[in-house]
């Protein structure tokens, strides 16, 4: 079940759906699939009556047109419980592109005459559009068609139309102008019989055994006048607006979400003794990389969908979704063989004709699995090329059409937009690059009256509970903050400070020190870092061995504590120690009292942390503001929020280390081209899009869940994140030095500098190593 799917409405349809898939699959049907066989004819002939005789042939379809009405996310709902049951897999392109594609452009008589009889299956259409010598250039094609009084006359060929032979029609794009002044003018779009005299069907073999594609051949082939779709000449704009709707649903993000369970399943029995493969950590590891993937995917459909829905352009999105879906897919099938192993070899040739075979050669039919992983390896050639979509992708980005231009796109509030705006005019205005190395160089990384201006605007107060006099904010509000800061590379300690502060203060039982703790923290008075970390690791609140032991009326804290991030101008710290009796506490200790002693440095990228040590120190009563009750509690929940500020944090300053990137590349010229130009280069620019939107997109998932979900799918978010944040930031950090060339690696340059922050913030908290078998080790697959 999708947490981005989740309404009442939307679960009692979810519901409504499942039920019926469980009584409605035929058993032979069902049986057919569990045992990985191709799908036949005769079974998606059937299966579609089934649906059509529901009223659910068409998902898509208004019911006007004998569809079910249904909004784009029941649709997407739909496809999530069709792929996650035992109903057969196959392209249905009449459902999905060209019926709506006639309701658009059709004429009434058209969509009279075609549109019932592709519900019904009584004609099974494919699309004519790629040619043998143009490939994914769909402008390029060479099929004419001419005007001979109420026909056309078209001639030419087609290939690579999926399930071609089980078609009886096709929507075929033909050059019905040969003088246009652009290959994509002058181009037409008809519906033609494939019975009709001249047309010859020819299939081909597909490397797994099957037949799935065919090249059509168009010989002198006469077509009705009638059967053109849209204006004469004007079919390219016809054809991109398929385009679009085809590349959105061909993410196959239904598909990937059925699949992560599935490849869960492979690996049950087949690890030593009997147990599961995911026990193994080489394995967990691999399996949860692809379900990070596959939650990113998830929560950036649907927002994709949302737009479409609205009447939004979603063109780059669904190119983006393509890419990762498509590539996910593959990555799930390939890791099913693997898990299969020697018995995902032997090859049941009953299974191409749709039957499973009563005595199985390897358990669940795992010989079967590879007819469907050398399926799949097409699908990112059909609907436009990885190649292609790479390709759109580097256009707006290079052109200035993409997310990273603009504002930052954050789904926020008025409210939150109003602080995020003058938040980001702030530092515009007063934190400028040069600014920076000023303060770097001039002022030991921290400028007071830039840190007094922050708290003036209310980032202190941010998430300050409104019972304590701050505003109440959450994950959501702080992640448009920590995107902002990070964008402008923020030297002062606002995470370690002010971020990690509040969230360790605000937990704990009421007291004057609290009372205390918390107005300075709101209004920029007062610095505090969390001296917590004891090795070189991410810390453990079950391996602390600083101690804490009652001294008459107060206690005595010794221990040494590593890498307290903002400690070295801190006039607080707050500690973690262990007490006499057992259990954790959370003391607020003076820096500057008797026995504390500090060595401050800063980190390569600039940032000031220090190690402190604690020599017997004397602290009052009330210096323990959590006992052993609540302290592991506290700072576990207060670490986790500062990871995925930390994350927030990493999202920012990629989105303008890539900025940066490609501002250079438009410019620098290298042979008298500028690097923009290269191919080569746009792809490797497209591919760190593409990581950062999906470390953005798993960012703001887990903030937007951060007070509704249960603590192990919390746990899960912010690691995911974290480790998309890491993966993204590394690629990004270093290729864009490479980019860059010689320049990059100079301190005068900014891109220097992102990379140095991106790099320290994946070790930070965590890095992506850690937090990948942390998500592993948390629990299921995708709920």
């Amino acid at each position: 079940m999708s947490p981005h799917a989740s309404t009442p409405d939307l679960e009692t349809f979810r519901a409504e759906v499942r039920h019926f898939l469980d009584e409605a699959i035929p058993s032979d049907i069902r049986a057919s699939v569990r045992a990985h066989c191709l799908v036949t004819r005769e079974q998606a002939s059937r299966w579609q009556r089934i649906l059509h005789a529901r009223g659910w042939g068409a998902p898509g379809w208004p019911r006007e047109h004998g569809g079910p009405g249904w909004s784009l996310v029941q649709q997407a709902v739909f496809r999530e419980e069709l792929a996650a049951s035992d109903a057969p897999r196959y392209e249905n392109l009449g459902i999905d592109t060209i019926g709506p594609t006639l309701m658009r452009h059709g004429t009434p008589a058209q969509q009279a005459r075609f549109l019932p009889r592709m519900l019904s299956f009584d004609d099974y259409w494919a699309q004519g559009y790629s040619e043998p010598d143009a490939g994914s250039d769909l402008a390029s094609l060479r099929t004419t068609a001419r005007r001979e009084g109420d026909h056309y006359v078209v001639s030419g060929t087609k290939i690579w139309q999926s399930y071609g032979h089980w078609a009886n029609w096709a929507l075929v794009l033909v050059r019905s102008d040969s003088s246009a002044a652009r290959k994509q003018d002058g181009i037409s779009v008809l519906l033609i019989d494939l019975e009709s005299p001249g047309v010859t069907v020819r299939p081909i073999r597909f490397m797994n055994g099957a037949q799935f594609h065919v090249q059509l051949f168009f010989d002198e082939v006469r077509v009705p006048v009638e059967n053109l779709v849209g204006v004469e000449h004007a079919g390219w704009s016809v054809a991109k607006g398929l385009l679009v709707i085809e590349r959105l649903f061909v993410a196959r993000v239904a598909e990937c979400k059925a699949d992560v369970l599935e490849t869960a399943r492979m690996a049950e029995g087949r690890g030593p003794g009997g147990a599961s493969l995911l026990a193994q950590d080489v394995y967990a590891r691999r399996f949860a990389e692809l379900d990070v993937r596959a939650r990113a995917l998830d929560a950036a459909w649907w927002p994709a969908v949302r737009t479409v829905e609205a009447g939004g352009d979603a063109g780059l999105d669904a190119s983006l979704l393509k890419l990762q879906g498509n590539t996910l897919l593959q990555d799930l099938q390939q890791l099913q063989l693997e898990f299969a192993g020697l018995e995902a070899l032997p090859c049941d040739a009953g299974a191409i004709d749709g039957v499973p075979n009563p005595e199985p050669l390897s358990p669940t039919y795992a010989e079967n699995l590879a007819l469907h992983v050398w399926r799949y390896r097409g699908i990112t050639l059909g609907g436009g090329t990885s190649e292609v979509q790479r390709g759109i992708v580097a256009k707006a980005i290079f052109g200035g059409q993409s997310a990273l231009d603009g504002d930052a796109g954050e789904p926020l509030n008025d409210e939150q937009a109003m602080l995020d705006a003058a938040l980001r005019r702030l530092l515009a205005d007063r934190y400028a690059f040069e600014h920076r190395q000023r303060v770097l160089a001039d002022h030991g990384g921290f400028d007071a009256s830039f840190w007094q201006s922050l708290h003036d605007l209310g980032i202190g107060s941010l998430c300050v509970p409104e019972r304590d006099g701050g505003f109440g904010g959450g994950a959501v509000e702080l992640s448009a903050v920590m995107e902002a800061t990070g964008e402008a590379l923020l030297l002062e300690p606002l995470l370690w400070s002010t971020v990690l502060g509040v969230q360790l203060v605000s937990d704990t039982p009421p007291s004057e020190v609290r009372s205390r703790l918390l107005d300075g923290l709101a209004d920029g008075s007062l610095r505090v870092a969390f001296a917590h970390g004891e090795g070189n690791g991410v810390a453990d609140v079950a391996r602390i061995d600083t101690l804490a032991r009652r001294d008459r009326d107060g206690w005595r804290l010794s221990g040494r504590k590593r890498f307290v991030l903002g400690g070295d101008g801190a006039q607080t710290l707050l500690v973690s120690a262990r007490l006499e009796d057992g259990g954790l506490g959370l003391f607020a200790c003076d820096a500057a009292a008797a026995g504390v002693a500090r060595r401050s440095y800063r980190l390569h990228d600039g940032r000031g942390a220090c190690d402190a040590v604690f020599d017997n120190v004397a602290l009052p009563i009330d210096a323990l503001i959590a006992g052993p009750e609540r302290a592991g509690e506290i700072i576990e929940e207060a670490v986790a929020f500062a990871t995925l500020a930390l994350a927030a944090e990493s999202v920012g300053a990629m989105r303008r280390a890539l900025a940066i990137t490609v501002d250079y590349m438009r410019t620098r010229k290298q042979f008298d081209r500028a690097l923009a130009d290269y191919q080569a280069l746009q792809h490797r620019v497209v591919e760190h899009y593409r990581l950062w939107g999906q470390a953005r997109t798993l960012v703001r998932e887990a903030a937007q869940g951060w007070p509704a979900v249960s603590p192990q799918e919390r746990v899960r978010r912010v690691s995911a994140a974290k480790y998309a944040a890491g993966l993204a930031g590394r690629a990004i950090a270093l290729d864009g030095l490479q980019l860059h060339g010689a320049v990059g690696l100079q301190d005068e340059t900014a891109i220097s500098h992102y990379a140095k922050r991106l790099m320290a913030n994946d070790v930070l908290l965590g890095d992506a190593t850690f937090h990948l078998g942390r998500f592993a080790g948390a629990g299921a697959a995708i709920p």
